[in-house]
């Protein structure tokens, strides 16, 4: 009987090269390892045909995550709630949901079902990120109306990061011969954007705008978009964000206090301080699980999006650098899935997903540690809060969805 030819897909090659792959080239094989040249190769099926060693490190980093927003939380929740377990205990809900997510995105979040959706979603999260302006439904703090009031405290703008990939995948997969021109691969992805950034800059959400204007690029330059379009898009994008900048007073009053923290102690440069604080109080093996500090009414919330420099306190500059191993071993996996994926749209799918996962760790620790200006982003996993957890959760979920029609080898 004919033996059937088995191809590697695991080689040097870009993502969109891998997904372009001819069809026959990424069938999935199954049953016992067949021999060829009297090497044994063996292809590699995981636990419910999903990627395991991505999920073994997403568990580690929700344990973590978890054991971290308790210690973080129980003296703000006892002093405010009279409950130290507050905040813990509502997070573990928050996991609950969000690994329900997760296991329906396996289940159901086929990305072809995503494909034919996506337009539907984009358009669902412009409107609901157009809501929150609304008396009413729109919830306001600090300044800011990027919350939705439907029995709890929904944040949209994190439905429209996943919305805007889907985009960018599906026009990029539908024209990946036409990318380098400027009909295809520049103006479709303005005009993504534009509509996008609007809703957020609404809702004065600065951090979000960033994150759109990273996830749009990251995609434009995956997809094949000429270099000079490249630039020039860059070049305009960053123009838009400085005159935004220029028309936010909160914004500037940032920059400020990044340039000099210390000039406002008793103000806005508290925070930052306290984060500075916190991490050089931690040396090299931190003070140990529980003992932070800065968490007993000097670092305000420390729970969100400064939990970060609580873990440094704490764990120390050890610790701090296995949590960063962690995040960056879970994007390097997320991207060998993108390289495996059966087709261009679930290769960039889940290539933009990484790519908006390592934006967002990027920046919430180069904002605590003062290294740009303060921006509200929040540690993926790590930051307290329900929206943000289930929604990263079920887009994880679409990764390892993809992962169970991705296929690799390895010598046996």
């Amino acid at each position: 009987m004919e033996q059937k030819k088995i191809v590697r897909t695991t080689g040097k090659k870009s993502i969109s090269d891998a997904a372009k792959a001819p069809k026959a080239a990424r069938t999935v094989h199954s049953g016992t390892p067949r021999k060829s040249g009297g090497t044994v190769l063996k292809l590699v099926r995981l636990v419910g045909e999903t990627d395991r060693p991505f999920i073994i490190i997403l568990t580690i980093l929700i344990c973590i995550g978890t054991v971290m927003v308790f210690s973080a939380s129980y003296p703000s929740a006892e002093s405010v709630y009279e409950d130290s377990f507050y905040f813990a205990r509502r997070q573990i809900a928050f996991i609950v949901l969000g690994v329900i997510s997760l296991l329906a995105a396996i289940a159901f979040g086929d990305y072809r079902r995503l494909k034919r959706v996506s337009l539907a979603l984009f358009i669902f999260a412009l409107v609901i990120n157009a809501a929150t302006a609304v008396p009413g439904i729109g919830l306001e703090r600090n300044g800011a109306r990027r919350w939705l009031n439907i029995g709890i405290d929904f944040q949209p703008s994190e439905v429209l990061k996943f919305a805007l990939i889907l985009m960018c995948a599906r026009h990029i997969s539908d024209n990946s011969e036409k990318m380098r021109s400027f009909r295809y691969g520049t103006l479709p992805f303005v005009l993504l954007l534009g509509m996008s950034a609007v809703t957020t800059v609404l809702q004065s959400h600065l951090s979000c705008t960033i994150i759109l204007c990273i996830i749009v690029f990251a995609m434009m330059w995956m997809g094949g978009t000429s270099k000079a379009l490249l630039l020039g898009s860059a070049a305009v994008g960053a123009g838009g964000l400085y005159i935004v900048l220029q028309n936010m007073a909160h914004s500037i009053r940032r920059v400020q206090i990044w340039r000099d923290p210390f000039s406002d102690l008793s103000g806005a440069g508290w925070q930052p301080v306290q984060s500075l604080y916190a991490i050089s109080a931690g040396g090299f093996w931190g003070l140990g699980l529980g003992q932070s500090n800065q968490k007993h009414g000097f670092l305000p919330e420390p729970h969100n999006d400064y939990i970060f420099s609580i873990l440094c306190e704490e764990l120390g500059y050890f610790g701090a650098l296995v949590v960063m191993v962690l995040f960056a071993l879970l994007i390097w996996r997320g991207f060998v899935i993108a390289k495996n994926a059966p087709n261009m749209y679930a290769s960039l799918l889940v290539a933009g997903i990484m790519c908006s996962l390592a934006a967002h760790v990027l920046l919430n620790i180069a904002v605590v540690t003062n290294t740009i200006p303060s921006t509200g982003i929040g540690l993926p996993f790590f930051s307290y809060g329900g929206t943000s957890l289930m929604i990263w959760m079920a887009e994880m979920g679409v990764v390892l969805s993809v992962s169970k029609y991705s296929s690799y080898m390895e010598k046996g």
